[in-house]
């Protein structure tokens, strides 16, 4: 993940075109936004009980899945939109700073985080949240997109902001004021989890600061599989050279002395060698 700080002038242009990551993760949400409509109308809850984040039910089930298809989910129209306008509005600029693959690696690690957090605190360590959410269900890309605002205050902290489309302020300190509020509404009963809000916040921060590169490890990992598939072919390439090379030898001492000679290991090494050019 390439992290740094970006000092620009004033400039208002946030957002931009729609990149492609962003493009493919809102019809995802929306085409789930869809079906998820379309199982309420026929009176059924499966959609959200399968996908949405249930803490019981993957302490119970083990349906460890809703872990990253909760992002995907949203309760209503104005939800989706929220969501969707403000992973737009931030995400953009940031996918095409890292890239597509670094921006999804980025929303998928810090949305399953903030899962796992929920699920936690919900299954049994109340802070933020009441004990009795095991058996609600979390949804929304909330918690990741909150990851992502927290990395754009950090890569362009002087870029300015319209507060409620009014207030002009740095994203820095737009930033430092939504935490304040979130960490306020935390408190406030609602139907919104605040605690996973300022979770994305969070780890968004560390993971960033602590420059956590999954992508470099990803293709460190490759390229390690790469090398070892290399070594075994050149291991195999020596063992079958050394093996013709005795398969040769053993030729030449039946030509010159007979079968009779043969040891019972060379006769063994024939064996093996006419198995495997039968079986190519």
């Amino acid at each position: 993940m390439r992290y740094g700080t970006y000092y620009e002038g004033v400039t208002f242009g946030i957002g931009g075109s729609l990149t492609r990551a962003i493009k493919y993760l809102i019809i995802a949400c929306t085409v789930s936004f869809l079906i998820g409509k379309l199982f309420q109308i026929a009176g059924s809850s499966f959609w959200f009980t399968a996908f949405g984040l249930t803490p019981w039910l993957i302490k119970k089930y083990l349906m460890i899945w809703q872990f990253g298809t909760y992002l995907f989910l949203h309760g209503d129209l104005w939800h989706l939109l929220f969501n969707m306008f403000a992973l737009w509005m931030f995400g953009s600029e940031l996918e095409r700073t890292w890239g597509s693959r670094e921006f999804l690696v980025y929303f998928f690690f810090t949305g399953v985080c903030v899962g796992i957090i929920y699920w936690i605190f919900a299954s049994g360590l109340p802070l933020f949240i009441s004990s009795g959410t095991q058996f609600q269900v979390l949804i929304g890309s909330s918690g990741a997109i909150f990851a992502i605002l927290a990395a754009y205050g950090l890569l362009f902290p002087e870029r300015t902001i319209l507060f409620m489309f009014i207030f002009p302020m740095k994203a820095k300190y737009f930033v430092l004021l939504i935490a304040a509020i979130e960490l306020y509404l935390c408190w406030v009963p609602s139907g919104v989890s605040h605690f996973a809000h300022l979770s994305g916040m969070l780890i968004g921060y560390l993971y960033l600061k602590k420059e956590w590169n999954f992508s470099r490890l990803l293709d460190y990992y490759y390229q390690r599989k790469r090398h070892r598939r290399i070594k075994l072919v050149e291991k195999e390439d020596m063992a079958t050279r050394q093996e013709q090379e005795e398969v040769d030898r053993i030729l030449d001492k039946i030509s010159s002395q007979g079968m009779e000679s043969l040891s019972r290991r060379e006769v063994r090494i024939l064996d093996r060698a006419s198995a495997r050019k039968r079986d190519k």
